[in-house]
């Protein structure tokens, strides 16, 4: 299926490495353009170097989500280099694996802030120029915790469950604009985020790693975990104009763990 996004320009928040990476190279295998935004600085820039060929141009920008002057900054520069924004995907987040007792108001506020405040501070920013461009698709990675609270992860999933409200609301207010507004709520990925929650939960158990492993992929029905691959490739759908009457959904990638 053609996707039509040849010569789109999309910005990916924590785009340097992971999920975020993965769609990144997902975008320029497609013929977009891409500004990574990351406080990974270097890991982006090697990443931009590494892809950019022909007209698929791949750009850096030293970004904090969590800074309104660094979202203002990376969407300046973007449209300085590009002149437009078709596409934004936040991409951007932390988890942390500690039970409610434990956390500390700090976890607390930066869990929010990098996962849902920089949401907003980004799609804020983007607004005005898809409005008046009258086209845009907007594509925010939530997580299945967006929908389902794990023990281990309340303010994780409160952040997440705050993109999936977040996505839905703005989605009815730009429809009038011809902008689209999903997310998409990945399952387990044995990515450097999951590789943490191993390590905490193996400390607080005392069972091995791979153990805890095993009984994750015990709760997914297909039995076998979600691939970076897999999340791009529902990202690209939703960026292109296939998906045109898509808008205000959270499509589940889970393998089955979610299925609402």
């Amino acid at each position: 299926m053609e996707l039509g996004l040849r010569g789109k320009v999309a910005i990916v928040t924590g785009g340097a490495r992971g999920i975020g990476g993965n769609i990144v190279e997902g975008f320029v295998r497609e013929g977009a353009s891409v500004v990574i935004a990351d406080i990974l600085y270097d890991n982006a820039r090697e990443l931009a170097q590494k892809l950019s060929r022909g007209k698929a141009k791949v750009r850096a920008v030293r970004t904090d989500v969590t800074k309104k002057a660094d979202v203002d900054n990376l969407i300046a520069t973007a449209m300085k280099e590009f002149g437009r924004i078709d596409i934004l995907v936040n991409a951007a987040a932390i988890t942390q694996d500690k039970w409610m007792v434990e956390i500390e108001e700090a976890d607390w506020d930066r869990m929010l802030e990098v996962n849902a405040k920089s949401v907003y501070l980004t799609t804020k920013a983007v607004m005005p120029h898809m409005m008046a461009a009258r086209y845009g698709k907007i594509i925010n990675i939530s997580s299945r915790s967006g929908k389902e609270g794990m023990p281990g992860l309340s303010h994780y999933a409160a952040s997440k469950f705050a993109v999936t409200g977040f996505t839905q609301a703005v989605a009815k207010e730009l429809a009038q604009h011809d902008i689209n507004v999903n997310a998409v709520c990945p399952g387990i990925l044995r990515t450097d985020m999951w590789e943490k929650i191993l390590d905490a939960r193996s400390a607080r158990t005392g069972l091995p790693r791979e153990e805890i492993w095993a009984k994750a992929m015990e709760t997914i029905p297909l039995k076998r975990p979600q691939l970076p691959e897999d999340i791009t490739n529902v990202v690209l759908f939703l960026s292109s104009d296939v998906s045109r009457n898509i808008t205000g959904e959270s499509v589940n990638v889970s393998g089955g763990a979610r299925v609402d």
